[in-house]
């Protein structure tokens, strides 16, 4: 269970994430697992998912596993749509191999620069039937996508934006900051504990 969200503008792209891992079996909770990661230089993702028994008495968190089997067909210059796309068709591609889909609980949110240059959001999902989705961003605002835990904190944040008196890239840190913040003090599946990345 986590908080993962991606802002952008038109400008640049914030990905934001709690650090809790949750056994769900014993209710321990670790503050150990970053989950954002820079695809390329273009791409950022944040992402929520489960974790499976090594059988060593590890654990390996499934979305890592995905992340280092896409790493080789990513190059420098792939795009938000190149990802999100590649990161579809490799789920997709699990589920036609016979792999259950309640073992494949999976959230990658992305952003970045689009093929145009402009920036963008793209996501894939087990609750979207893991279908590539994208978000274009626009000259007025900022958009925004995130998993989460218990706490619906979409409506919060929506306020949030709106009491922006400017959206800059401190202004979208900030935020983002708080989101994780504020989320932690009313699910205790997040933590305030959290990893950012801007590009």
């Amino acid at each position: 269970m986590t908080l993962a969200a991606v802002l952008a503008t038109k400008d640049f792209t914030v990905a934001v994430a709690d650090r809790r891992r949750t056994q769900l079996g014993t209710g321990t909770r670790v503050d150990d697992v970053r989950k954002i990661h820079r695809v390329n230089e273009h791409v950022i993702t944040a992402y929520s998912g489960i974790y499976v028994p090594t059988g060593d008495g590890g654990l390996q968190g499934l979305a890592e596993e995905i992340i280092t089997s896409t790493n080789v067909l990513i190059t420098e210059r792939s795009t938000v749509q190149d990802v999100t796309d590649l990161y579809s068709k490799t789920l997709l591609g699990c589920l036609n191999a016979g792999v259950p889909k309640d073992s494949l609980e999976l959230t990658f949110h992305f952003g970045g620069k689009g093929t145009a240059g402009r920036y963008m959001l793209g996501r894939v999902s087990c609750w979207e039937n893991f279908e590539p989705m994208i978000m274009e961003s626009n000259d007025y605002g900022l958009i925004w996508s995130l998993s989460r835990a218990e706490y619906e904190a979409g409506t919060w944040l929506v306020a949030q934006i709106a009491s922006l008196s400017e959206i800059t890239m401190e202004t979208v840190k900030d935020l983002a900051v708080s989101l994780v913040k504020h989320t932690a003090q009313q699910d205790g599946y997040v933590s305030e504990t959290y990893d950012l990345i801007v590009i």
